[in-house]
């Protein structure tokens, strides 16, 4: 449901995407550099893995959601 989420207010801009999946995750702006490791991530996902860019940003936002990071409610 989060990678719907995020796919869903940034259809066609994958940069968008990441910054939007790393802002919810650890509410906060992630960095340029931040966005860019995360397009380079789903752009390889889909090269190397033969992945959909759905599939790729589902990967990507598993990995977004268990970055040390991440901020936990209790």
């Amino acid at each position: 449901k989060f990678a719907a989420f995020v796919r869903d207010r940034a259809p066609q801009d994958v940069a968008a995407q990441v910054r939007l999946a790393l802002a919810r995750v650890t509410q906060r702006q992630p960095t340029a550099a931040e966005v860019d490791r995360g397009v380079k991530l789903i752009d390889a996902l889909k090269a190397e893995h033969q992945m959909s860019a759905d599939d790729a940003l589902k990967s990507f936002c598993l990995v977004a959601l268990n970055l040390n990071e991440f901020v936990y409610l209790d």
